[in-house]
């Protein structure tokens, strides 16, 4: 009796333990989770910043402002650029959670001593933390880009399909 009570109680534990796993997966792919946004702003600057340290500022030859806007737009082209061709403003106008992310990740890849972020950054795990978040980041632009496209054409759908999918994602 206490056996099959202690291989009851080990089989409640791992549904549980696999119910929280696929909650937390869920919550990653859905953008809802503590700090989702900071998270995704944070980690697209970095990516923007480690680019242009790996790229044409590989030996630190570039001017810091020259290097800071390239990282600025490398990051955050598309987030820049779609929203105004929608006629919106951007979240780089109306929210300063993705400006502040770009000046802490340039500085944490560009100004500490010796290198140390720049190197810490590209290690295998922070670039795993780097392109998970970032591409999140991009998935739910993906969903934005529709949805505005979507408001922006519900008074005249096309003849095939109501909604454009295509259309805002080129």
């Amino acid at each position: 009796l206490i056996q099959n009570f202690l291989l009851l109680d080990t089989m409640n534990a791992n549904a549980n333990a696999t119910t929280h796993a696929f909650e937390a997966v869920v919550a990653y792919l859905t953008g809802e989770f503590a700090y989702a946004n900071e998270l995704q702003a944070f980690w697209m600057a970095m990516q923007g910043a480690m680019a242009v340290r790996n790229g044409p500022n590989a030996g630190k030859k570039l001017h810091w402002f020259h290097a800071f806007v390239l990282s600025v737009l490398t990051g955050y082209a598309g987030a820049l650029f779609a929203p105004l061709g929608m006629g919106r403003t951007t979240s780089m106008l109306r929210k300063d959670l993705n400006f502040a992310g770009c000046i802490f990740a340039y500085l944490i890849v560009s100004c500490l001593p010796f290198d140390a972020g720049f190197n810490l950054c590209n290690t295998l795990p922070v670039k795993i933390v780097t392109t998970a978040f970032a591409q999140l980041f991009r998935a739910n632009g993906v969903i934005k880009f529709s949805d505005m496209a979507y408001e922006a054409f519900k008074d005249s759908p096309s003849a095939y399909y109501p909604t454009p999918v295509f259309g805002p994602i080129v």
